[in-house]
């Protein structure tokens, strides 16, 4: 039953530092046919159709903006 357990945690592990590096990636991605903004857009779209989650699409939003700020400097 350790095994087990120990099988679970890693697991767990694994997971929740896949989901940290997701969220570290940048959202937007410059297209050739749109600007930095407008993927930041569409990437908040998208992250609320799928979790219902204003706030943590907004906190996205926020950094996928400040990162093409960044950018263009």
């Amino acid at each position: 039953m350790t095994r087990r357990r120990t099988i679970l945690i890693a697991s767990a592990a694994l997971f929740l530092a896949i989901a940290l590096a997701a969220l570290m990636m940048p959202a937007c991605v410059v297209s050739a046919e749109g600007s930095c903004s407008s993927g930041c857009k569409a990437a908040y779209g998208s992250c609320y159709k799928k979790s219902q989650d204003r706030s943590k699409c907004q906190a996205q939003l926020q950094r996928c903006l400040e990162s093409c700020i960044k950018s263009k400097r």
